[in-house]
């Protein structure tokens, strides 16, 4: 894949950017395409820190950081879930009720497939919201209060609306659809700057436009 990555915000020491859909962030064994981390230190002519995670169909703000002072500070604001991360997903049902509250605990199994799990795991909180009707489905504002891997996809499936294209987490595809990537964006992204501790906050549009409020 080519092209320029839009830059959302940028300053000495960190960087929000407009991922691309379909793109790793950092490097996967076994996998031999440029990531996020390897074409923005060629875009920027500058080593980038990858201290956020989205999917590789995940879509959106995305934050790095530009220097190891940064990092340290980035990945604590992750690790304790600090920063404030709306996303929206594409559904394919209305989820009932309509906005909420998803709390459980997930669990990676070994096939790579995050699962709800009674005992152990970890626990993962999601709030979300459905904003508009898109044909069978909804258009759901997911805010996480924790990160863990593939969470919305998880609790969305979980509630019985997974996310279109997410064959992975119970999408079934109907007669006519078509969905190129799983139909989940990172819509707007606010965190305390790592050295300054003022706000920093950006949005960007979807690529598609179901996905817009």
């Amino acid at each position: 894949m080519s092209g320029t990555i839009p830059v959302l915000h940028r300053d000495d020491h960190l960087l929000i950017v407009d991922k691309p859909a379909g793109t790793l962030v950092v490097p996967v064994s076994g996998r031999n395409e440029d990531c996020m981390v390897d074409r923005l230190t060629h875009q920027l002519e500058q080593r980038v820190y990858a201290v956020h995670r989205l999917d590789e169909d995940t879509t959106g703000c995305l934050a790095f950081a530009l220097d190891e002072a940064s990092r340290d500070a980035l990945d604590r604001t992750f690790r304790e879930h600090t920063a404030m991360r709306d996303y929206l997903a594409l559904t394919t049902a209305v989820p009932s009720p309509e906005s909420g509250c998803i709390e459980s605990h997930l669990e990676e199994g070994a096939d790579g497939v995050v699962r709800v799990v009674r005992r152990g795991g970890r626990r993962a909180v999601t709030h979300y919201a459905a904003l508009a009707r898109r044909d069978r489905g909804s258009l759901v504002r997911c805010r996480l209060e924790t990160g863990r891997r593939n969470q919305i996809r998880v609790h969305l499936a979980a509630l019985g609306c997974p996310v279109a294209g997410d064959r992975k987490y119970g999408y079934r595809p109907r007669s006519g659809e078509r969905y190129g990537r799983v139909m989940l964006h990172s819509w707007r992204l606010k965190l305390a700057h790592p050295l300054t501790g003022g706000a920093v906050e950006v949005s960007c549009e979807a690529p598609e436009v179901e996905l817009r409020p």
